[in-house]
């Protein structure tokens, strides 16, 4: 009978991490340049390409409001990010725009952008040079349709995951972020003896033992989302527009709580598990309402519309409203003051003696500088009563176009 006596020793890495050493990629003079930033740049660009391609090639819409959102989005993202990162404690707020010394979380880059996607494409995608024409209903008489922005989002979204993929690879880099100690074993040592050869960053000196990959992990679990949700839901029947956007959110949000109890305990917050719970409940609703065509009924009564617009048109009335009273209430005075120094110089008008005749030149005096005034009431009274008649037209215009183009939103593959 054969005893072991001893327990496996993991191999040593072919090279150790060095702070200032490993992470660095090149330098140019002074200025390093390190592996974080180039994986992120990276990252950034197959995910553009991505998006041009799949709004190009496969929807067939036109690419200028998404390079124009490019422009925006990306300082929009690194923003986003830093923001996160300082409210969960893992940057310094003293030190928020020294984005090169780490601390930048996803989360807040998806978030900032999404805010940004919001505004940007229901403004630009208004205007009729990025029409399409829609010959789906009649291939004869094409219609002239607006693009609707959950489009964009189908295309744009996923490509966020290849981003992730290739960025995580500077975590590993940085050697942060990583996962709980591997204990050697018989079983696993063929995952040590690969890692020391290939991964040799994910032994950690201070722990003299190899961690878990999670950034590798991650990434092949990234791949099948991003494969899945860039090709294969596009050929699932029956998908609504925004669909394939919001089913994003649902698989980061399942991948990032699968991968948190292998999380290294420096690297894990409390709260962690509450936000992506959130985040998973509200994209699972989202995509439930969706596929219910609930958001899309709502899409004919433009909820932003109805929303904003009738919030600055209540604020537009009771402004006006309020001016034109006191306009009016100005003018009541006016009149009163008129009448009341008119009677008065009737009941003088037969004296003849010094005093009466001073104080009728005052209330003429008066009665003049009223009438002045009343003058200047009265333009005042006209103009606001037009702007209030001019508020209005262009409200209910407002209100006929969003209700119209709405009806002529466009949708690919049955969405």
């Amino acid at each position: 009978m054969i005893f072991h006596f001893f327990q496996p020793v993991a191999p040593e890495p072919s090279v150790y991490w060095e702070w200032g050493i490993s992470n660095v990629a090149f330098k140019i003079g002074s200025l390093s340049i390190d592996w974080y930033g180039i994986f992120v740049t990276i990252g950034f660009v197959l995910a553009i390409v991505l998006a041009v391609l799949k709004l190009k090639l496969w929807y067939k819409v036109k690419t200028d409001p998404f390079y124009y959102y490019c422009l925006m989005g990306i300082p929009m993202a690194i923003i986003g990010a830093r923001f996160w990162s300082c409210c969960i404690g893992d940057a310094s707020w003293s030190n928020f725009f020294l984005f090169w010394t780490g601390g930048l979380a996803i989360q807040g880059g998806v978030i900032a952008d999404i805010l940004l996607a919001l505004w940007w494409f229901p403004f630009i995608l208004k205007k009729p040079k990025y029409r399409v024409r829609d010959t789906l209903l009649s291939p004869k008489q094409p219609a002239v349709r607006q693009v609707s922005m959950w489009v964009y989002a189908d295309a744009i979204i996923p490509c966020i995951l290849i981003g992730q993929i290739v960025g995580r690879w500077g975590n590993y880099f940085n050697q942060e972020v990583y996962g709980t100690i591997i204990t050697p074993t018989d079983g696993n040592m063929w995952f040590l003896n690969f890692m020391s050869k290939v991964l040799p960053y994910m032994y950690v000196k201070s722990y003299g033992a190899y961690v878990q990959p999670l950034f590798l992990y991650e990434g092949m679990i990234n791949l099948v989302g991003l494969i899945f949700l860039y090709v294969c839901m596009e050929f699932i029947p029956k998908i609504k527009s925004g669909t394939i956007g919001m089913s994003y959110f649902l698989w980061y949000g399942i991948v990032r709580i699968s991968l948190e109890p292998l999380r290294n305990q420096q690297y894990s917050f409390g709260n962690t598990y509450i936000m992506t719970g959130i985040w998973i409940g509200l994209a699972a609703i989202a995509i439930l309402l969706n596929q219910l065509s609930i958001i899309p009924k709502t899409r004919k009564y433009r909820c932003q519309f109805w929303i904003i617009e009738n919030i600055v048109w209540w604020w537009n009335s009771m402004a006006h409203k309020n001016s034109i009273s006191s306009c009016q209430r100005k003018i009541d005075s006016l009149n009163k003051k008129i009448d009341k120094n008119s009677k008065q110089l009737t009941v003088l008008k037969d004296k003849h003696d010094q005093k009466s005749l001073e104080q009728s030149a005052k209330l003429a005096e008066k009665n003049k500088k009223y009438q002045v005034e009343l003058k200047k009431s009265n333009q005042k009274l006209e103009y606001l009563k037009q702007k209030q008649l001019n508020t209005k037209i262009r409200f209910d215009k407002a209100k006929n176009t969003f209700v119209r183009t709405n009806e002529n939103y466009l949708y690919y593959l049955g969405k």
